[in-house]
């Protein structure tokens, strides 16, 4: 077989490319030029020439699948002729008007279908988008009656699969005029997002239309309005099944079905910000008051909080009130609610934060609950910290947190170290408590309680070395149990053993039915539980503060 190098070069493609330019040149030579070298007892020319008669005009569509089927056709060379397509197909769609059918945001969406607005039935529309946000396949794919829709997630992909979509936008339409998602609606979203994960099809977001409005569910949970809800056009784009996670956890996550019930009736509802794990929640509870609002950053602190508190105070989550960044919270668009509670980070108080203070971010978050409490003007607070705070910067610090609340906010203030002991817990952990009333109620500590409720031997089921524990910690696990910094190895019944998440969430008080979700390890939950509370001691207080609440309510 002739090679290449024995052909006039007035007929080799690269030179008769430069020579006289693509014009001059047929498919076949184009695509030797794009192969690069041939195979063994075939040169490139007559290579591409073998490719071109396969396939014909339907190259453009050859899936790698299809080329490597050639003799002598591999991987890399097949993803050379396959990337090569798919680039002049993107580029011809940006000149040729596909740039007007991109979806970059829920209104482009609901311009789409603008028929919906005033439809008499029921409809569920669905927009399929390739990589790149442009609108690929838009199909009507439910019609139902005056005031019901029947859609199975099949019906959504099925579409979606064939044009090789990347995403899906769903549209469904309220006859009623009112563009409100109902429960259903949220179950329905939630069941298509979780089908579109398994099938490989991101739904981007489900859109409800009616005659007064536009409604995105993906705008609901990022709390804005669908004008600011953008989608991505190039990237990875972020799915309705990302904040669905968050918001209605039940769908993908297991619940706790151990936990109890959820507050029926109660004067007092309280908010749980830097809510870790829930000590705050469970306390609070206990004492007969309701969770409204939650927020926590940390992602497999909110598993473990979703997973035992979804049964607990199930409208958090659907409401979209479990959210992760307290600074980005719009206050006016918070519930209302009677008492503020949370232990804002304590490290950069802390000896293991190296005393930072209100120089570092997570001391300033100190100030969100400011302006929390300076716009809802709640009736009580309750906040926590590490000891160090009360004398940290020679005690400068507490003191400006002793001013601003009693001076800019005009509540009473109430300082105490309480120790998780002085309420029955084997470990001391002592912490700064701050309570204060709006209206400047007078406040009583709860007494301690003489005798522990457990020794570590009922801690640990044996003989322990020590009644009283260490108290728990974030970090340094492991250590020797003759070292100076052990804190979780003990010995029990003769032997050397490390202290574990179910150790630990007694020695926190945390009930019988509180667990860590499987997919939360053991390092991370005891990381949750050194950055815990002690539940009985948050407790005590609590039952305080509501009694003295409803003291002078009467």
């Amino acid at each position: 077989m002739a090679k290449l190098k024995d052909t006039p070069k007035h007929d080799r493609p690269r030179e008769k490319f430069l020579e006289k330019g693509s014009d001059a040149l047929t498919d076949s030579e184009l695509l030797a030029i794009l192969l690069g070298s041939g195979i063994k007892g075939t040169n490139v020319k007559l290579l591409a020439q073998k490719i071109s008669r396969k396939f014909g005009d339907k190259l453009m569509d050859a899936t790698v699948e299809d080329l490597v089927q050639i003799p002598g056709i591999g991987n890399a060379k097949a993803l050379q002729i396959a990337s090569m397509f798919a680039l002049a197909n993107r580029m011809y769609e940006k000149h040729n008007g596909d740039e007007e059918h991109k979806v970059l945001s829920a209104l482009d969406a609901a311009r789409l279908v603008p028929e919906l607005k005033t439809a008499k039935k029921e409809h569920l529309v669905c927009l399929y988008l390739n990589a790149r946000s442009v609108l690929v396949h838009k199909e009507i794919v439910s019609v139902g009656t005056l005031d019901k829709s029947i859609i199975h997630p099949r019906e959504v992909f099925a579409p979606g699969l064939e044009k090789h979509a990347a995403s899906v936008i769903v549209i469904h339409n309220h006859p009623s005029g009112d563009p409100s998602p109902s429960d259903e609606d949220k179950q329905v979203a939630a069941r298509i997002v979780e089908a579109g994960k398994i099938v490989g099809i991101n739904v981007l977001d489900f859109l409800i239309i009616a005659e007064r409005g536009v409604r995105s569910i993906l705008a609901e949970l990022q709390k804005v309005e669908p004008k600011s809800t953008d989608y991505v056009a190039e990237g990875n784009q972020g799915s309705l099944f990302d904040l669905l996670v968050d918001s209605r956890h039940m769908y993908f996550l297991g619940v706790n079905d151990k936990a109890p019930e959820p507050i029926t009736k109660t004067k007092h509802k309280f908010i749980d910000l830097f809510a870790g794990i829930g000590g705050f929640h469970v306390a609070f509870h206990n004492a007969g008051a309701e969770c409204v609002f939650v927020s926590e950053w940390d992602e497999k602190a909110r598993t473990t909080y979703r997973h035992n508190f979804y049964k607990v105070s199930p409208d958090i989550f659907r409401n979209g009130n479990f959210v992760g960044d307290i600074t980005k919270v719009n206050e006016k668009e918070m519930p209302d609610f009677d008492i503020i509670t949370g232990g804002f980070p304590c490290q950069p108080f802390s000896q293991a934060g190296f005393k930072k203070g209100f120089n570092e971010a997570r001391g300033t978050l100190f100030f969100d609950v400011v302006r929390l409490m300076k716009e809802k003007k709640p009736k009580a607070f309750f906040l926590e910290n590490v000891r160090g705070l009360y004398a940290h910067d020679g005690g400068k610090t507490f003191e400006t947190i002793k001013r601003i609340i009693e001076e800019d906010l005009g509540y009473s203030f109430h300082a105490k170290i309480v120790k998780a002991s002085d309420f029955g817990m084997p470990q001391h952990r002592p912490r700064l408590f701050m309570v204060g009333f709006r209206d400047g109620h007078d406040f009583e500590w709860p007494e301690p309680v003489k005798d522990l409720k457990y020794t570590m031997s009922d801690i640990f089921g044996g003989k322990c070395n020590k009644d009283v524990g260490f108290t728990l910690r974030v970090g340094g696990r492991g250590s020797q149990i003759t070292d100076r910094r052990n804190w979780d190895a003990y010995r029990v019944d003769g032997k050397i053993v490390q202290l574990g998440p179910k150790e630990g969430l007694k020695m926190q008080g945390f009930p019988e039915w509180f667990e860590f979700p499987e997919d939360v390890s053991s390092v991370q939950s005891m990381k949750q539980l050194g950055n815990s509370v002690a539940v009985p001691a948050i407790q005590a207080v609590a039952q305080r503060i509501i009694e003295t609440l409803e003291k002078y309510d009467k």
